[in-house]
């Protein structure tokens, strides 16, 4: 693609299940630390919410944090959160679209990684998929390279998800 000006940039995996797996694979998945709490986002925790969420990623420029926070509120979304005490650590969100959820915009701050903080945001959202009717399940993460773990996606795969596809992203060069 070279020719075009395209380079090829970072793969990304499709995954999804039915919500009955995921719901089981859900029930034996590990707990958080005891000193952490999960549950849903309230519109007047919107902008910590959307700051934790660009944090986790390091986008910390302006005006981000306040553009996700935006759909905090929203119909068909729900948004959930891991408190540590008062403070929100850990951030997700899932979007109701007919029989199917996406479970989608994840993350942990990383003074908070590996307490479990992500495991229970995935349990929390599959549940409530299923009890809002949904049959499926889906979601997207970053494709894991030589030497780049991807722990969302290894959650995900002990969740009962599967590999859908496969897609790559391009960037075009002037």
């Amino acid at each position: 693609m070279e020719h075009e000006r395209l380079t090829e940039g970072t793969r990304w995996l499709k995954l999804g299940c039915a919500v009955e797996t995921a719901v089981k694979a859900a029930d034996s998945l590990a707990a958080l630390t005891s000193d952490l709490r999960v549950g849903t986002v309230a519109p007047n925790q919107a902008l910590e919410w959307g700051t934790v969420m660009m944090s986790a990623f390091g986008f910390t420029s302006a005006g981000k944090a306040e553009l996700v926070a935006a759909r905090v509120g929203l119909p068909n979304f729900r948004q959930y959160a891991v408190w540590e005490g008062q403070r929100m650590v850990a951030v997700a969100a899932l979007y109701f679209n007919g029989e199917c959820a996406n479970l989608m915009s994840a993350g942990t701050l990383p003074e908070a990684r590996g307490r479990g903080a992500q495991t229970a945001l995935l349990a929390a959202r599959i549940r409530d998929a299923a009890a809002a009717g949904c049959r499926w399940v889906v979601a997207e993460t970053g494709a894991e390279a030589p030497g780049e773990p991807n722990t969302s996606l290894r959650n995900m795969m002990r969740a009962g998800f599967e590999l859908l596809y496969e897609r790559v992203t391009w960037s075009w060069h002037a």
